[in-house]
């Protein structure tokens, strides 16, 4: 590498490249449109771009420019009417796209109006196009360079000069020749590629050229003649294989607009072409100076490329069409989804979803009949928790969506008069939260003895529960115990053998529906051959109406009342007494009899027992004589 003239460098340094043969020369001006052109300094380089580059490092320079052979640029020139530079802009517009159209991208096409001299009427337009076929491509640098074709610095050299002769550059290593001919008021810029073998050969080809282009200026024969001879006689002067002929005047005026350099013939030959390129940068020429191989290639962000792809109109219509198919048929596909898993997961599912549908519809179906029906049976007890001890009732009316009404005979009953008796029902009846509007009438005023009354009252709440307390709940503290001087659960012991009696329901003496038949045995009495005893009461003889058992016989229910009454015989056990205990081994040597008279002593015991474990032990003993007859009927043991 081969440099000269090395001074600082700055922001506004271009490195202009120009290939010539295997080398590249650089040129390195400072480029200030309102101070000139400046040479900083110039350098030779190989065909290496890494040589180049670092180069540039070295100096920080970051723009470069690379010179583009007449081989590679189709060069159309045109005159433009006289007018203003406004209209003189866009007749060049409509002459490139006229006379170039299609030939190249937008990035490798350009036009610009050559400097005409002060005495020129007529302007000239000069339009150049890269075409994409061409194959030069320049160093390879890490900033993406900029082209300027050879011809556009030639036409920069020019500057409006008409000198005699025209600018002519020639490149025998590659065929191109690029000239700039100057004749009366017309500037003709030509670019083209020959085939060039000798020196004989290469002045023919330029003689020609120039012939032509002369011609085109509308120069007589004779002058393009004597045009063409004197550029010959000039080309034998130079045995190179790269030649640039400057007339005189050009070479005077480079002299005046280039800094920082001696400019003479030799230096122009070697650097004539990337001072033109530097001076075009600089002046009317300067959109011909910025052709791109491609256009830069942005490397946008994600969100940037997904915010691009939404703008196009095709990509909107598909989204559109999406969102509407997945509005319509999304939920379908979403709960057919979790309906597979479903029945993957659950196989059973469908009978439970039924099972819960059948559920549901039947709590829907109650709750419209318990908002449309009345319980019955609990407004009865509702009724008869309100009913003090006294009143007898003789009838009552209910009916759904009716008022109650209630017919009595309140009779005195201690402390408290027929009247008192009477109110407190009515009390009671309001304040338990069932009923309102509660009416009492009287049928009789008389002051002492029994009042027969009526009762009326809405039933406002039917399903409600009231908590009733001790005194006044009939079902916790019975009406009987009440009157056999019995506390509140006095009829547990009862209701245990109630419940014992019941599960020896195989015996043909004790069954579910007759609890009680054990009360009606007595010493008197001899039961069937076949063991069994019967505990349906006898009826009065032609009386078929009743059911209800005598009261004044042993027949029947036994009450609490009339339990020691019973006869004296050994069936019959004095209130009070508790059995002696027995063991297991002396229940099983009892005959059926036998057993049957300790089952009666052991059920009228624990009627009237009160301590736990006496309670206890004779709930067991029960048990097991039960158990013993059982299996005496089964075997047909004796009596």
């Amino acid at each position: 590498m081969n440099t000269s003239q090395r001074t600082d460098t700055s922001n506004d340094h271009v490195l202009i490249l120009h290939q010539r043969g295997s080398s590249w020369c650089g040129l390195l001006a400072s480029v200030q449109p309102e101070r000139g052109i400046k040479v900083v300094e110039t350098a030779s380089f190989s065909t290496s771009g890494e040589e180049i580059q670092a180069w540039m490092d070295a100096r920080s320079i970051t723009a470069a420019r690379v010179i583009l052979p007449a081989s590679n640029v189709i060069c159309r020139t045109c005159s433009l009417p006289e007018s203003d530079e406004s209209h003189l802009e866009s007749a060049l517009q409509l002459q490139m796209e006229t006379q170039l159209l299609g030939a190249a991208p937008s990035h490798r096409i350009g036009g610009a109006i050559l400097p005409a001299a002060a005495h020129a009427s007529v302007r000239t337009g000069l339009i150049l196009a890269w075409p994409e076929s061409s194959v030069f491509s320049g160093p390879p640098l890490k900033n993406p360079p900029l082209f300027i074709p050879d011809v556009t610095a030639l036409a920069a050299l020019m500057n409006g000069l008409h000198p005699p002769d025209p600018i002519v550059w020639c490149d025998r290593t590659d065929g191109s020749i690029g000239l700039v001919l100057a004749q009366q008021e017309r500037v003709l810029v030509r670019a083209t590629q020959e085939e060039l073998g000798s020196e004989d050969a290469t002045a023919t080809s330029i003689r020609t050229l120039l012939l032509e282009s002369a011609l085109q200026t509308g120069s007589t024969s004779d002058t393009a003649g004597e045009l063409a001879d004197r550029s010959t006689k000039s080309i034998g002067s130079h045995a190179d294989e790269h030649m640039l002929l400057l007339p005189p005047p050009v070479v005077s005026n480079i002299r005046e607009r280039i800094q920082g350099v001696d400019v003479d013939d030799q230096w122009c030959e070697t650097w004539g072409v990337a001072a033109g390129a530097a001076l075009a940068m600089s002046n009317d020429l300067v959109l011909l100076t910025t052709f791109r191989q491609q256009l830069p290639q942005e490397n946008p962000s994600l969100i940037e490329s997904v915010t691009s792809r939404l703008k196009t109109t095709e990509v909107a219509a598909w989204l559109a069409l999406t969102a509407v198919l997945v509005l319509a048929f999304g939920p379908l596909l979403v709960h057919g989804l979790r309906l597979g898993l479903l029945k993957v997961l659950h196989p059973g599912i469908e009978a439970q979803v039924t099972a819960f549908e059948n559920g549901r519809n039947r709590q829907t179906m109650y709750s419209a009949m318990l908002a449309d029906t009345w319980p019955m049976s609990k407004l009865l007890a509702d009724i008869a928790n309100n009913t003090p001890e006294g009143i007898e009732l003789e009838s009552v009316k209910l009916g759904h969506g009716e008022p109650v009404k209630i017919r009595g005979i309140a009779k005195p009953n201690g402390d408290q008069d027929a009247a008192a008796l009477a109110t407190k029902m009515k009390a009671q009846l309001q304040g338990s939260g069932v009923f309102n509007d509660v009416t009492l009438r009287w049928e009789n005023s008389e002051t002492y003895g029994d009042r027969e009354f009526d009762i009326t009252a809405k039933v406002e709440r039917p399903h409600f529960r009231p908590a009733y307390i001790t005194e006044q709940d009939f079902g916790a503290w019975t009406l009987v115990s009440r009157r056999s001087g019995e506390g509140p659960g006095g009829d547990t012991a009862a209701d245990d053998a109630t419940m014992a009696t019941a599960e020896a329901s195989p015996t043909n003496d004790v069954t579910e529906d007759n609890p009680t038949a054990l009360s009606s045995l007595s010493g008197n009495e001899t039961p069937p051959s076949g063991g069994s005893v019967s505990s349906r009461p006898s009826r009065p003889s032609g009386d078929r109406a009743t059911s209800r058992p005598n009261r004044g016989t042993n027949s029947g229910v036994a009450s609490r009342g009339n339990s020691d009454d019973q006869g004296a015989d050994l069936t019959s056990i004095p209130t009070g007494r508790i059995p002696e205990p027995l063991t297991e081994e002396q229940i099983q040597t009892l005959t059926l009899s036998e057993a049957r008279i300790k089952l009666k002593e052991v059920a009228d015991a624990r009627k009237h027992v009160r301590d736990d474990e006496v309670s206890e032990r004779l709930r067991n003993e029960f048990k097991m004589i039960m158990a013993h007859m059982r299996e005496l009927q089964k075997s047909g043991g004796t009596q």
